[in-house]
């Protein structure tokens, strides 16, 4: 037992202080960029958004679109929507998307990946190993 406790301390004094307090710091979502363009909102920054989600475009766009009830399409890095949004309206939704499809329930990570098996939709994290029946977007 002596030797584990030993085994033990010079484990501890090998980890950063700091390693458990910078655990969320990789995933920062930055904020929505708008501009309104007559009676259309344009996301500039759609792009550099999902390649920090690390999901497809179409899927979050449907999704988006759905939640504010209006027509979105992609151009090059930027999404269009019909009608005018503030940014914290969006901000809010992608929020949602976020808990809903990206983050782990289980552990909180935000390592998953949304995998279909029959009809049922599965968001598997790679962090935990956890399996979570989710909705179809």
């Amino acid at each position: 037992m002596d030797d584990y406790e030993k085994l033990l301390e010079r484990a501890r004094d090998s980890v950063p202080e700091d390693a458990f307090k910078r655990s969320g710091e990789r995933f920062k979502v930055p904020h929505v960029q708008l501009m309104i363009q007559g009676t259309r909102t344009i996301w500039q920054n759609f792009q550099e958004i999902l390649g920090v989600l690390n999901r497809p475009g179409k899927e979050v766009l449907k999704y988006v679109a759905g939640q504010l009830a209006t027509a979105g399409n992609m151009e090059g890095g930027s999404a269009i929507f019909q009608g005018k949004f503030t940014a914290n309206t969006v901000n809010e939704v992608l929020s949602k998307y976020i808990d809903a499809y990206v983050l782990c329930p289980v552990c909180g990570r935000p390592d998953t990946n949304m995998d279909k098996d029959g009809h049922a939709y599965y968001l598997k994290c790679s962090a935990c190993g956890a399996s979570t029946s989710i909705r179809p977007v």
